[in-house]
């Protein structure tokens, strides 16, 4: 039996005087791979802040592992890929290995030198994403894609239950993005993770994800890719003047 991971009980948000997330439902179970789509401005990327504890609601809860949020230790058994990760200077003279083991830092402590552990865990998550052999290297002098899954490796290296990633294959080429859901894929397996990743993309993603949540300020749809494609529920979030193509389409 499949148990919640993640649930929010009628989630608000506002910016100012401006309504983001309007009363959002939302239960995740474990091993889902959720695929959260909507037009841009639609609160996508805020509702995955709040789940991150980077935002605070201003009303509705969260449940995390059966617990209220201050009870479930979310800071360790979650793991955040921010929107536009790779948009960092580029000289930054971090390399590869020291940016995963930031990762640690929240089990760590300011102060703790890494040890024998943390060097090994460092390892094995490089090599779970296929830079074991790049962890000397200076990140800036990675191509995007190898960027990302830098990033997802420092997100991962706390060996958490459920990864969120915000819009995770922004500015990275066809190939990478190819390699990326094949990645994701393996990870689910190997980890028995959960996932959760914003996209605007939403026809590739229809094709990769387990279920869609559909959001413009409230929740139009949570269900499978196939009933995900009905007319109704893409109007109803996204507008009577669109029409969505996806690849089944001729």
């Amino acid at each position: 039996m499949r148990l919640p991971v993640l649930e929010l009980d009628k989630i608000t948000f506002y910016y100012g005087d401006r309504m983001v997330l309007d009363q959002v439902s939302l239960t995740v179970f474990s091993g889902d791979f959720l695929g959260i789509v909507g037009p841009n401005g639609s609160g996508k990327s805020t509702l995955l802040k709040i789940i991150a504890g980077l935002l605070k609601p201003a009303e509705g809860s969260m449940r995390f592992f059966g617990a209220r949020r201050e009870n479930s230790r979310r800071e360790t058994r979650i793991g955040y890929v921010a929107q536009n990760v790779t948009s960092f200077n580029q000289g930054f003279p971090a390399t590869v290995g020291e940016t995963v083991l930031a990762g640690l830092t929240a089990s760590l402590g300011l102060l703790r030198r890494p040890g024998r552990r943390e060097k090994r865990l460092v390892d094995e998550t490089l090599a779970s994403v296929g830079l074991a052999d790049l962890q000397k290297r200076l990140i800036g002098e990675l191509s995007g894609g190898q960027q990302q899954r830098v990033f997802i490796a420092r997100a991962l290296v706390a060996a958490p239950a459920l990864l969120l990633l915000d819009e995770p294959t922004v500015g990275v080429d066809v190939d990478a993005k190819e390699r990326f859901y094949e990645l994701l894929t393996a990870l689910r397996q190997e980890r028995g993770l959960t996932l959760l990743m914003v996209s605007h993309d939403v026809g590739v993603v229809a094709e990769q994800v387990q279920s869609i949540a559909c959001l413009n300020k409230k929740l139009f749809f949570h269900g499978s890719p196939a009933q995900f494609w009905t007319e109704d529920a893409l109007c109803q979030a996204y507008g009577s003047a669109i029409r969505l193509l996806h690849h089944g389409d001729h």
